[in-house]
């Protein structure tokens, strides 16, 4: 019963939301059902969520959130990636990265505090953005959304413990080679695309480190500079061999 009714609500938000779209709602069609990380929730819980979404479109370097703002919403990444970020005591250190399927800004609309971090987008990113009251909304809808949205957390949980570890235990140039064979290996030409200074954002350093450890690694052979920001991956099985180094020293 509960399910029956269920279906036949999210049957009238999505018709309603369609008649949005002109306004900036999602497009009819459920996108979500496209994400493979949204793939377990049924489409009547897809359809509840996507009737209160917006589309929302990013420049490279635009902040879909700054940190202590006030948390007003989350968003799901369609397309492009988003750098999720603090700042502290003149640098800036990468939290985390999402892509498409990725989730943000979920801990503190659920907590009512500011959002802890900004996210930037890396590039142009199309995300779709569902605001705290209509996200409220949906999850008494359907609490099955309230259960996805908890288990998205408890994932970045683990990947953010994971990342201290690598702080903690692991030195720089060890650090620089996971990043670069995890980025190579997603890459059709086996070339990353990032400055040095994103490059010490993300491994928690500065960029005169981050210098020192890509020319050892290209007098190794292991990388070579095709160009400014853009970094090739000769020796795979170097590069390995480097990121496999679990502690200092």
């Amino acid at each position: 019963m509960r399910r029956h009714t269920l279906e036949a609500s999210a049957d009238a938000f999505h018709s309603a939301a369609v008649t949005r779209v002109a306004a900036g709602s999602v497009r009819p069609g459920l996108p979500l059902r496209d994400l493979p990380s949204f793939r377990a929730l049924p489409d009547a819980s897809l359809a509840v969520l996507e009737s209160f979404a917006r589309a929302r479109t990013f420049d490279a370097g635009d902040a879909l959130f700054r940190e202590g703002e006030p948390a007003h919403g989350i968003f799901v990444v369609m397309s492009g990636e988003v750098r999720v970020v603090r700042d502290s005591r003149g640098r800036r250190y990468v939290l985390h990265s999402e892509r498409r399927g990725g989730t943000l800004g979920e801990a503190p609309v659920f907590d009512a505090g500011p959002y802890p971090a900004s996210a930037i987008a890396a590039s142009i990113v199309c995300a779709l953005y569902v605001d705290r009251a209509s996200l409220e909304r949906a999850v008494r809808l359907d609490p099955d959304l309230a259960f996805f949205f908890l288990a998205r957390l408890g994932n970045r949980v683990r990947t953010l413990l994971e990342r201290v570890d690598r702080l903690a235990t692991a030195h720089v140039s060890t650090r620089l080679a996971g990043f670069l064979l995890e980025q190579a290996e997603r890459s059709a030409d086996r070339v990353v695309a990032i400055t040095q200074e994103a490059l010490a954002e993300e491994l928690g350093t500065v960029r005169e480190v981050v210098v020192r450890a890509l020319r050892e690694l290209r007098e190794r052979a292991v990388i070579r500079t095709v160009s400014r920001g853009r970094i090739e991956v000769i020796d795979f099985d170097a590069l390995r061999a480097s990121a496999a180094r679990q502690t200092e020293g």
